[in-house]
Order: C-alpha cells, then structure tokens, then sequence
C-alpha cells in the first residue's frame, strides 16, 4: 500500500512540468510584425517616414503650381497694363468741362495738365484735381475716365457775393463771408464793399471778423428783396466795431444809419421814407434808424 501511495506520487510529480506551458507573447504587448513570406519584421519607424516624405511632395507639388498660376497671372497683367499705356485706343480724344463760368474749357483742362492725345491711364487724376484747387476761382473739382477716351472735369467755382476792403487791400468774399482772393482788374467789381475790417481783427481772430461779414451780407440780402434796391442798388455797407450797421445805397450815396437790428424792419421803414421824400423830388442824405430808445423813430437829414 505504502508503495502504491508513493508511485501515485511520483506520478503526479513528474506530470506536473509537462501540463505547465510558457506565457506566449502577444501582439498588444510590443511583439514585432513578422513578413510570414520572407521572416522579416518591419518596423512602424520606417511606415510613418514614408507616409511623411509622400506628403511633404504632394505640398511641393502644390506650392509649384500655386507659384506657376500666380507668375502666369502677374505676366498677363503686366503685359495688359503695359498694353493700356502705350496703345492710342486709349488717346484722349475729347476734355469735357462742366460748371465752369469764369475759366474756359481750354483753361481748365490746361490747369489740370491733361492734353488731347495723351493716354487716358497716365493721367493722375488725384493730381489734375489738386492742380485745379490751388486755382483762387476754384473751390472743388473733381476728374474722371470715361472709356476709352474722354475725360470729364466738374469744377465748383467760388461765388463773389462782395468786396471786403481790409486794410489796404481788396478782396472777393463768398457768400459765407470767407475772403477767398485778392480783387485783380479782371474780377468783378460791380457788387457792394464791406467796409469796417480790421487787418490785424482778421489775423487775430479770422472766425470774428468772418462773421461780421455775414452779418453785412444778411443786411444785403434783406435789401436787395426789397423793390427801392432797383432804383438804389447798395453800395457800400460799414460795419463799427460796436456791431452798427450803415448801408449806402445809389449813385447819390444816400446812408442808411441801420444801428443794430431788426434789419428787413428797418429796411422797410427806409424804404417808406425813401418813396415820401421821392414824392416831394428830393432824395435824402443821410436816414437815421438807430434810435435804440426809440426804434420806431426815424430822422431824415436832406442833403
């Protein structure tokens, strides 16, 4: 018995080793990939390089035909631009000028340095409108192709609403009261002269004495509405550095003492003692109207 417990033993001992089997590698856990055909194992390193050399060609290939279409583009575009400037399609055949009364045509398209026959796309046209500007008589212009070869020019000129005397000098005034040019014997001297301006006043503070001339351009305005302005156009107006107005109207110079206002008030009774006097077959000297007291009283001096 003892014997056969000790074989049963034994037995079990030596098959023991042939039931226990080595842990086989796997795949998840790093184990290199074998080419079954030839035996080799290739490596991920190698994969991923080729994968990246492939990519970095197709971007070559790409950036070449992006350079090769944009070259072509610049070449096309240089050459119809070079084409634009020297072909005489584009010559200038004809300089349209609109809005222009004191300048010709001729004059205007000559300031602007545009000549018939010149290539439509030499002309700076930025440049032929700065040009035209620094012309006293021109407030604004502005200058424009119309292909294949006309240009058109628009200028805006200044409007002389009168003549301001300041200080020893004569000079046209805008309808905003803003002195835009010397007075030259081929300027229009048929309109009133602002008198009272000071030279110094001016550059001392151009805003103050600009608006001094629009209060004498106001009183213009409200006379020259009035039917005495036909037979009496104004003259002259004076203004005192205390804000008085004086109006000269006709050839015999009569005065208008206007004082400060209501102005078309005034105005209106002026007119009123003009027609009474005028009846009698005299005309006034001198009209009072600044009474401040009293403005409803007006005082006639005959001559």
């Amino acid at each position: 018995m003892a014997r056969a417990a000790a074989s049963k033993t034994s037995a079990t001992t030596d098959r023991a080793p042939r039931d226990a089997r080595a842990p086989e590698s796997s795949p998840s856990q790093g184990a290199p990939r074998t080419n079954r055909a030839h035996g080799v194992a290739a490596s991920p390193i190698d994969v991923d390089a080729g994968d990246g050399w492939r990519r970095t060609w197709s971007l070559m290939k790409l950036a070449a035909g992006v350079v090769l279409v944009l070259g072509i583009s610049l070449g096309v575009a240089w050459g119809a631009h070079h084409y634009a400037l020297t072909t005489s399609r584009f010559a200038i055949e004809q300089v349209e000028v609109q809005g222009a009364r004191r300048l010709s045509s001729e004059q205007v398209a000559s300031l602007a340095g545009i000549q018939v026959g010149q290539n439509i796309f030499k002309v700076d046209m930025a440049e032929a409108e700065r040009k035209l500007v620094a012309h006293p008589w021109i407030q604004g212009a502005r200058v424009t192709r119309q292909l294949p070869r006309e240009l058109f020019i628009e200028v805006t000129e200044f409007e002389a609403r009168a003549i301001a005397s300041i200080g020893d000098q004569l000079f046209l005034v805008t309808r905003t009261g803003e002195p835009f040019k010397a007075l030259l014997d081929s300027d229009p001297f048929d309109i009133p002269v602002v008198t009272g301006i000071s030279q110094e006043n001016l550059a001392r503070d151009r805003a103050r004495e600009t608006d001094r001339i629009k209060v004498a351009l106001e009183v213009l305005g409200h006379y020259e509405r009035l039917p005495l302005s036909h037979a009496f156009p104004a003259q002259e107006i004076h203004l005192d550095d205390s804000g008085a107005v004086t109006l000269v109207i006709g050839r015999q110079g009569v005065s208008m003492k206007l004082g400060k206002g209501p102005w078309l008030t005034k105005l209106r009774m002026a007119e009123q003692v003009m027609a009474k006097v005028q009846r009698q077959g005299e005309v006034p000297g001198i009209i009072f109207l600044d009474n401040a007291a009293h403005e409803e009283r007006v005082v006639v001096r005959m001559r």
